[in-house]
């Protein structure tokens, strides 16, 4: 199960994605949750990834949801 981190502040996004072992895989930042959300979807598809982890880490009113990704479909932040 692959862990995709999401950081979101007045800032921005920064996602951060590992690989099952927690070692790191990608690493990037955007502008808005539309660019994001493409972005993930196409991480599941480069790096076949079926199951995962979505952790996102609100900064701004400090919450954390977490939840399961069963396909591409389901790498999704709102």
């Amino acid at each position: 199960m692959n862990i995709a981190l999401i950081e979101k502040s007045s800032k921005g996004l920064k996602l951060n994605l590992y690989s099952e072992t927690l070692a790191p895989i990608e690493s990037e930042s955007f502008d808005d949750l539309y660019t994001l959300n493409f972005h993930l979807q196409t991480l599941a598809k480069k790096h076949r990834i079926e199951k995962g982890l979505l952790v996102v880490h609100d900064k701004d009113r400090n919450a954390v949801n977490l939840s399961i990704t069963l396909d591409e479909n389901s790498f999704f932040v709102s």
